[in-house]
């Protein structure tokens, strides 16, 4: 079974085409996002989907071999996120081997964030061997409201 070395979310996530060297862009342990209007909300659920804010949101999973000298071929992984309460609000699953390499990274990039609550938000990864799936690990983000000020509300400045 390959080792999970690391997992962590961030705003952008490149590699450089020559050296291979990578990029982790603007680590997100916290994200500040206004509220979902009450409309937007119903809108979600009529469509059986969970709010979501616009915005770039990547994760990163960072495998190794289990054995250095020995590689391994048809490795699946699957990342489900987590509401702050448990809920699966969106999962996936990707091919990967360690046959050429002894480290692979896979990266999921998320047009948007999902947004059902303040909170900690996880990403729980597993990955398959032979038939049966065993969890890796575990990374997450905490996510806060921003309070707007209601349209025509005074401010105070200090």
């Amino acid at each position: 079974m390959p080792r999970l070395m690391f997992s962590v979310f961030a705003e952008r996530i490149t590699a450089d085409q020559f050296s291979n060297a990578l990029d982790v862009l603007n680590v997100i342990e916290q994200l500040h996002v206004p509220e979902p209007p009450p409309a937007a909300v119903a809108k979600a659920r009529e469509r059986k989907r969970h709010p979501a804010v616009p915005g770039r949101l990547a994760l990163l999973v960072h495998w190794r071999r289990s054995n250095p000298a020995k590689g391994e071929s048809r490795l699946r992984q699957r990342v489900e996120l987590l509401s702050p309460r448990g809920t699966l609000l969106a999962s996936g699953e990707m091919d990967f081997t360690l046959a050429a390499s002894q480290y692979v990274r896979n990266v999921t990039n998320f047009q948007a964030v999902p947004v059902v609550g303040e909170g900690t938000y996880t990403a729980r990864i597993s990955v398959k061997v032979g038939k049966r799936w065993r969890r890796a690990g575990e990374t997450s983000y905490e996510l806060a409201y921003v309070r707007l000020p209601a349209p025509g509300a005074k401010l105070r400045v200090h």
